[in-house]
């Protein structure tokens, strides 16, 4: 009898899942698809239709199966005592949805299974599309995109410059290798790209190949593909290569030398004593042809996973999935990072904690912030709210001084008692973007002066 693995969710409420990986012979799983399936759709539309332990029969399963580009969701009565005669059959994970998710994703992943094409982007400038990516994915540290930009603007303007690297973009930070570094062992570039590849789910790392075609209008131009993280790291398991030499780059007089590996492992201190201050440091293997063409391989793993796409378009799916993996569906807000979200609500914008039941709660004052984020909340802001903070995020020099601005609050006001229909919505923006642009102790200067008037006129 042949068996395989399918995998089971279980809903104990609205952020807390169980996902139950198990083997069963494929005559019952053949049997299980010939239900008629409870949802079809993507990884979100079946979460969404998992039913809780409450709502129906302790012996009812919710099985995950592939079919064509998308999943299905069948229930089967498998039992009273199913549970308890498979309890040693595979494994088991229980957490939030995202977490849940998550393992769900990377299990059907490591099945065969691929849920979507990988996107990329052809002819871009390089820097604007990575910094799109950025700014959405990686909530803190997001300086550390500055050393990126500089690597990869110097590169693109040296012809003799590495032409290929790896990016990642994680909730922490970014990083940016150059590819052959990522294919050598014991180098930190190597270990580092190895690290997020487990246990790392609430970093959600995204991660691009690079392909540089030089400088047009002072723009870095080339091809972006983005990869499937965790093939990749398994491709790397068998196609990285041991170090074999050093070549070190040290301030002149001394140059250039080339250590072999195990003395620069045994006596770094010693030859930076030696020669002196280090500038550079490369690594090299016994079988440089070997490497290249482990790397060229890659890149036709990399193209035959990927579809051409818009970042515009890449972006909104971005936030899309990490709002609804999260748990968030409504789809009335934008996503805001953590960064953003404190800014906002410190010049009095309208920002939301999120929470994976879809509800929201609007922010007010910094320690409302604060204990949101210590939770591990999401924060949301509508389009508006979010072209305003673009505003804020400029750190440039006011166009209005307080006085104007205070001004301008005080005769839109007064507009707006004339009451018409037509002005009402357009002098509201108006008086609420010019209460932002006010001293935080000003802000409110304006509806006082509302109330102020309405008692006249009444």
């Amino acid at each position: 009898m042949e068996y395989s693995q399918i995998n089971t969710l279980t809903k104990f409420g609205p952020d807390d899942f169980s996902l139950w990986t198990l083997t069963l012979p494929r005559e019952k799983i053949h049997e299980i698809r010939q239900n008629n399936p409870v949802s079809e759709g993507n990884l979100r539309d079946i979460f969404e239709a998992v039913l809780s332990g409450e709502e129906q029969p302790e012996s009812i399963c919710h099985f995950v199966l592939p079919h064509g580009n998308g999943l299905r969701l069948f229930s089967a009565d498998m039992g009273e005592d199913f549970v308890d005669r498979m309890r040693y059959n595979g494994s088991s994970v229980r957490g939030r949805r995202e977490d849940i998710m998550a393992e769900l994703r990377d299990g059907l992943k490591g099945q065969g299974y691929a849920l979507r094409s990988n996107a990329s982007f052809l002819n871009v400038n390089v820097l604007e599309t990575l910094q799109r990516i950025m700014e959405k994915n990686t909530d803190y540290y997001q300086s550390d995109f500055r050393y990126d930009v500089e690597k990869l603007r110097a590169a693109a303007a040296d012809r003799n410059a590495e032409r290929h690297f790896f990016w990642m973009s994680r909730s922490g930070g970014t990083w940016c290798f150059a590819e052959p570094e990522v294919y050598i062992r014991r180098t930190s570039q190597h270990n580092t790209w190895n690290f997020y590849g487990a246990g790392n789910k609430s970093e959600h790392v995204k991660t691009f190949w690079i392909e540089l075609k030089g400088m047009r209008d002072e723009k870095v131009m080339g091809d972006i593909v983005e990869l499937d993280y965790q093939k990749h790291l398994d491709y790397l398991c068998t196609h990285s290569f041991e170090p074999s030499a050093v070549e070190m780059v040290f301030k002149n007089p001394n140059g250039c030398r080339t250590f072999s590996y195990q003395e620069y492992d045994q006596n770094f201190q010693s030859i930076a004593q030696r020669y002196g201050t280090v500038e550079r440091v490369s690594f090299l293997v016994s079988d440089p042809y070997a490497l290249s063409r482990a790397a060229t391989l890659a890149h036709g793993l990399f193209w035959d996973a990927a579809e051409p796409m818009e970042i515009d378009a890449y972006v909104k799916r971005l936030e899309h999935d990490r709002l609804h993996d999260y748990g968030y569906t409504a789809d009335d807000l934008m996503l805001t990072g953590p960064v953003d979200a404190k800014k906002a609500v410190r010049n009095g914008l309208a920002c939301y904690a999120l929470y994976p039941d879809s509800s929201k709660e609007l922010i007010v004052g910094r320690e409302a912030y604060q204990e949101r984020h210590f939770r591990g909340a999401l924060f949301g802001m509508s389009a508006e709210e979010r072209s305003i903070l673009q505003y804020f995020k400029q750190d440039c020099t006011p166009l209005f001084t307080t006085e104007e601005m205070r001004e301008i609050c005080s005769l839109a006001v007064q507009a707006g008692m004339e009451n018409d229909p037509d002005r009402s919505h357009l002098l509201d923006k108006i008086i609420h973007k010019a209460e932002c642009m006010l001293p935080q102790e000003e802000q409110g200067y304006a509806p006082e002066q509302e109330n102020e008037y309405n008692r006249e006129d009444l």
